[in-house]
């Protein structure tokens, strides 16, 4: 955290603090839903969430539903453009164009593909973490980046139930026990395969909904931005 967020998030805490809440009220980092809420106030009388980076219309009315007060800082508040409001003047095919993830009728999160809609500290933050992260995407990006273990994640997928057994892959796929066992062994790695207490290999969820994001939604995305380019 960069001493300009660790004072927000201080901010955060003295807001809370103000509005009648103990220390021992206060959390930071809050997880709820898939929403990690930088400070909350949690009392038997009154529940307030801070945030104190990039928090989207949709967020704070989700939000809203549950706490009784949503407070939304910024790193700049004089300078940087919130993103909800910000239209920039530009010929980039990707203005438009935002990736969104619903449950049921609810947003639950949403991020435009253009560089030029992100404020700049969330841009920053964003590719902190991917940094900070690097071994767990590089882990998920290997796994991923050969044939036989596409094969293997196309296989449970078509499956009804999305478990295959050992020999199951050696038959199905033509390949030898030792390529089965190191790839295998490397889609668990990842957390994209998990093995169950009788020994059949079953997707993850995180596998699941990965494997469907890069065959089916990149995929299109890919079309719909050549075609884009190519007008």
């Amino acid at each position: 955290m960069t001493t300009s967020q660790r004072h927000l998030v201080e901010k955060a805490k003295e807001i809370l603090r103000e509005k009648g809440f103990t220390k021992d009220e206060i959390y930071e980092r809050f997880w709820f839903k898939n929403y990690r809420i930088s400070a909350v106030g949690w009392s038997p009388k009154q529940k307030v969430a801070v945030e104190c980076s990039y928090c989207s219309p949709e967020k704070r009315e989700d939000l809203g539903r549950f706490f009784d007060e949503v407070v939304c800082l910024s790193l700049r508040p004089q300078t940087r453009p919130v993103l909800d409001r910000y239209t920039p003047a530009t010929s980039n095919v990707l203005a438009k164009i935002k990736l969104m993830l619903v449950e049921d009728e609810n947003v639950i999160f949403e991020v435009p593909l253009s560089r030029e809609e992100l404020p700049r500290e969330f841009l920053e933050n964003e590719m902190n973490f991917v940094e900070r992260d690097f071994q767990h995407f590089s882990k998920f990006f290997d796994a991923l980046s050969h044939r036989n273990r596409l094969r293997m994640m196309k296989l449970l997928i078509e499956n009804e139930n999305l478990t295959m057994g050992f020999a199951e892959f050696i038959r199905d796929l033509g390949l030898n026990p030792k390529l089965v066992w190191e790839n295998t062994r490397k889609l668990r790695e990842s957390g994209l395969l998990r093995k169950n207490a009788n020994g059949r290999y079953r997707c993850s969820e995180f596998g699941e909904a990965s494997f469907i994001m890069l065959s089916l939604v990149l995929r299109r995305l890919r079309n719909i931005l050549e075609d884009i380019e190519g007008r």
